[in-house]
């Protein structure tokens, strides 16, 4: 697959992501649907999140590293696009929930970093 087919084909699908996200946002009542309602809604918006975090990732390390191999690029945009996106949805979710503190946003921080730094380790020696 060439880089601008993925980029389409990632572009219609985050498109599609986000148009299901504000058909959730704007016609679930999450007092009516309880637990339902609230899963379609992170996982409508994780889905589009990832998809356009994967997508600007992408495209900046294309262009400035010209002489890697693109899949690689896309590889490791994709990932850390969910690892990014798992961090956006579990602030939400805190947020939500009433349990976000400065400190539980340095946990989810350092959280996501370990994540990463293992994966990064993981690579590189297979």
């Amino acid at each position: 697959m060439f880089f601008r087919d993925y980029l389409l084909l990632m572009s219609a699908s985050t498109a599609a992501a986000f148009i299901a996200w504000a058909v959730v946002l704007f016609s679930v009542d999450p007092a009516k649907t309880g637990s339902v309602g609230v899963a379609l809604f992170y996982g409508t918006l994780a889905c589009a999140l990832i998809g356009l975090l994967s997508i600007i990732g992408a495209s900046i390390r294309v262009w400035l590293r010209k002489e890697e191999v693109v899949s690689r690029h896309v590889s490791r945009a994709f990932r850390q696009a969910i690892l990014l996106s798992g961090m956006m949805i579990g602030t939400l979710a805190l947020l939500s929930s009433g349990l976000f503190r400065w400190w539980t946003a340095g946990l989810l921080l350092v959280a996501g970093i370990c994540v990463e730094m293992a994966l990064l380790a993981t690579n590189r020696r297979g």
